[in-house]
């Protein structure tokens, strides 16, 4: 074990002690140039503050849990780096839980954090509905709501607007000549899959066309249901409009696997929600969502939020938009 100790951090960086325990407990602001000095100090004494004391007599862990519904979707990867990111910078830790978009894992692990486990919850919720989550949040935990927002929940919420982008994905396709567009949705409870939805309904009606026949149910995680792709296939789709990014490089897989061409034989829209390469988006039109943005601006608001409870619940609004294959 070190025998490094704060005082031993405060001399090297000449600074007092008290500006070394602001600086590792978030306590008090500190000039940049100060905090940086002491940051070096700790690397370069190799310095490991006693986090289990320390939260002992502040009841702070610097422990953030950030509770999405798919880990092994590259949105919810790219949202957990950027927030890592952001949070470090406090010297804040992430704690990632996987709900697999099921309410029972989400709600127990609310639950057992919640008791004293974190001091923040970032949280996807699986949940369209506060009151199904209300009695297991205690009051005064700070939440940030990120990418769904659940009907009535009093929480801070990082959401990006679809609806637009996705009317324009319906139009666009209808200006190519196509009127038997089919639409895989995600599941139907999250917030997200009823905004973009009812996008693909209101473009499809404002242009006489018909949705009857042409929507099919998906499981908004990696797993695309083959048989919705076979059906929509059989009505003679021309155009398919997939609502994430896992569902839709699926969809691509199994166009391939059946000889169908993109976009030569069929047009597919889908998500890019990551900057990682991802198998075949380059032969879709796409719906861009600002993901980075998204994961950063998630994160500060949980910060600022701990640092101060009181200020007003604030909803940030961010955009998608629609990017043709050509």
């Amino acid at each position: 074990m070190s025998n490094i100790s704060i005082c031993d951090v405060a001399k090297h960086a000449g600074v007092s002690i008290a500006t070394v325990s602001h600086v590792i407990n978030n306590t008090r602001s500190v000039k940049e140039e100060t905090r940086n000095l002491v940051l070096n100090s700790i690397q370069e004494l190799n310095y490991s503050p006693n986090t289990a004391a320390r939260s002992f007599k502040t009841g702070k862990r610097n422990l953030i849990a950030f509770i999405v519904p798919d880990i092994s979707n590259p949105f919810f990867a790219t949202l957990i780096e950027e927030v890592e990111m952001v949070i470090a910078k406090e010297a804040l830790h992430l704690l990632v839980v996987n709900t697999k978009e099921t309410k029972e894992r989400e709600i127990t692990n609310l639950r057992f954090l919640a008791n004293g486990g974190v001091d923040g919850f970032l949280l996807a919720s699986t949940f369209d509905n506060y009151a199904e989550m209300e009695d297991v949040i205690p009051k005064h935990i700070p939440v940030v709501l990120v990418d769904r927002r659940p009907a009535g929940a009093p929480y801070d919420s990082v959401i990006v607007a679809n609806y637009q982008a996705v009317y324009s994905s319906v139009e666009y396709l209808i200006r190519k000549g196509h009127t038997r567009i089919g639409y895989i949705t995600g599941l139907p409870r999250i917030t997200t899959t009823a905004e973009r939805l009812e996008a693909y309904q209101d473009a499809m009606e404002a242009n006489n066309l018909s949705t009857e026949g042409f929507i099919r149910t998906g499981t908004s995680m990696s797993a695309l249901v083959s048989e919705n792709l076979d059906i929509l296939l059989a009505q003679d789709c021309s155009a398919l409009i997939v609502s994430n990014n896992m569902m839709a490089i699926q969809a691509m897989m199994l166009l391939d696997q059946r000889g169908i061409r993109v976009p030569q034989d069929i047009e597919l829209i889908g998500y890019m929600d990551s900057a990682q390469p991802q198998y075949g988006t380059q032969y879709m039109s796409l719906i861009r969502q600002p993901v980075v943005d998204m994961g950063r601006t998630a994160g500060q608001r949980l910060i600022e939020r701990l640092k101060n409870q009181d200020i007003p619940l604030r909803e940030t609004l961010l955009r998608a938009d629609f990017i043709p294959v050509h």
